[in-house]
């Protein structure tokens, strides 16, 4: 086909994208809707155009205009170049000695020896026909200096901690609102598998990671060792400047190497079976809520579950015992500060820390200054002056605190929310739905055939009862009243059925 028409072609799919008045925003979701449209190519063909394809095009033609779209011409393919046979056995040979030799390496030893310059496709072509090629790729495959897997296990509490994140999993806020992006943080004791800390949070980001390792050493101390995997929030300059300042050795890893990390890796299957599976039957109102759930999850059952590794469980191995690296609240809070440099603004003095504007002294705006700022309150900040010293910056809006109120934190009425009040030593009650004092009552009036209750003495005692012993569930409340009336009678006062009821709940 004429490349002018194909040009001329390719001009009309795009035409709508180059209208000037499009902002970025508009035409990217313009082309995106144009990419799911079929249309008939020149060649006949009837099929979308995909994104890049527009994209290319949209290139092609801020480029060269409309000659920018015709479609270039095929070059000629030239004969595949022959290899000599003794070429050939050479780079064989080459291999034999070093299997893992690379494709580049063979090209320049047969240059550096016989002066002739091989392609490096052609050489691969050639390796590929030889029939001694298959085992030297097995050979190569195969790490030939890597011995057999060594592990390393701490020998006492705090010598090791273990940091990762497990997520993002799907949360389910309320009725509506659903909050896909969650994830937990874990510092686990390599001894003991403790869990020394958890933080829930909505990203897995640098703040949530200094979270989760403050928390653990304002408990427990500080670890001779850290390890975790290669992420970057792990990786950072900040998190490593603070590991580095306090001592803690960072154990260095391969990323994509998930079997080193398996005491973490095995909890996160227990958080898989035991909290995040449990989640679809629970009612979460918000990320507090959700991380005092999983707190009471790990401290009544996964603390206390024998590790079939250490013969006992993660709370008898740690023992309590505390690190013998102690440092101090300010000092801890001081190595986490994130550093940089940045130009405060001329007019207002503000600068952007975080996500949080604070205000610089007058007499420096508008310079370029070092700032040390805590990524985890987001309401400290430190300018580092040029002699040595520091001096704390005023947030450049004022926070009105919230007024504290004596509500209750939300709870939710499901299994979890169970295990977390048994491990706060109370029990809440939970009412069957549809059954309380009203359907009390109107039981006793059938067993009694009158009004209940008949005064405000009678409605008092029942009360009382129900305060003391319930809530109950429906059925075992209507079988154990009915054998109460069944033993005493019908003639007796309304007291004496519930003593006999409480007799029957407490004997």
């Amino acid at each position: 086909m004429n490349p002018r028409k194909i040009a001329q072609w390719r001009y009309e799919q795009i035409e709508e994208l180059l209208e000037d008045t499009l902002t970025q925003h508009e035409r990217r979701v313009l082309l995106k809707r144009l990419a799911r449209v079929p249309m008939r190519w020149p060649t006949g063909k009837e099929r979308p155009i995909s994104e890049a394809t527009l994209y290319r095009w949209l290139r092609a033609y801020h480029r060269g205009k409309i000659d920018g779209l015709s479609p270039k011409p095929l070059r000629h393919r030239r004969e595949p170049l022959r290899l000599k046979r003794s070429l050939l056995e050479r780079a064989v040979a080459l291999l034999r000695e070093e299997p893992r030799r690379s494709l580049t390496m063979l090209a320049a030893f047969l240059k550096a020896e016989r002066g002739v310059l091989v392609p490096r496709s052609t050489l691969h072509r050639h390796l590929q026909a030889h029939r001694a090629y298959p085992a030297l790729r097995r050979l190569a495959r195969g790490n030939l200096e890597r011995s057999l897997r060594r592990r390393f296990q701490a020998t006492r509490p705090h010598q090791i901690w273990q940091c990762d994140s497990k997520g993002p999993f799907q949360v389910r806020f309320g009725a509506k609102r659903s909050l896909r992006d969650v994830h937990v943080f874990t510092i686990l004791d390599d001894f003991s598998r403790a869990t020394l800390s958890v933080v829930v949070s909505e990203k897995a980001n640098l703040a949530a990671a200094i979270g989760v390792f403050q928390a653990a050493a304002r408990r427990w101390g500080l670890p001779g060792k850290l390890y975790a995997d290669q992420a970057s929030i792990f990786h950072s300059t900040a998190f490593r400047q603070a590991l580095a300042e306090l001592g803690v050795h960072r154990i260095r890893g391969r990323a994509r190497n998930a079997p080193a990390r398996g005491k973490i890796e095995a909890y996160h299957r227990v958080l898989e079976a035991w909290f995040i599976r449990e989640l679809r039957h629970e009612r979460v109102h918000d990320l507090q809520h959700l991380e005092r759930l999983l707190t009471g999850l790990l401290e009544s059952l996964y603390m206390n579950h024998r590790n079939r590794s250490i013969k006992k469980s993660p709370r008898e191995a740690l023992g309590e015992t505390v690190s013998d690296r102690q440092v101090s609240l300010d000092r801890l809070q001081d190595a986490f500060l994130v550093r940089l440099e940045k130009k405060s603004h001329p007019k207002t003095g503000e600068v952007e820390l975080g996500g949080t504007f604070f205000k610089v002294p007058q007499s420096l705006a508008g310079r370029k200054l070092r700032f040390a700022y805590d990524l985890v309150t987001g309401e400290l900040a430190q300018l580092e002056l040029p002699g040595g010293g520091r001096k704390r910056l005023h947030l450049a809006v004022e926070i009105v605190p919230v007024e504290a109120t004596n509500a209750s934190p939300a709870r939710g009425t499901g299994r979890l929310q169970a295990l977390y009040d048994h491990w706060q030593g109370r029990r809440l009650p939970q009412a069957k739905a549809g059954f309380g004092l009203p359907e009390i009552f109107d039981r006793f009036s059938k067993h009694l055939q009158r009004g209940v209750p008949m005064d405000e003495h009678e409605a008092r005692l029942i009360q009382d009862f129900y305060r003391q012993h319930g809530p109950f569930d429906k059925s075992a409340f209507e079988e154990a009243l009915r054998e109460v009336f069944k033993r005493l009678g019908h003639k007796r006062p309304v007291s004496s059925y519930l003593a006999a009821l409480a007799a029957k709940i407490h004997p």
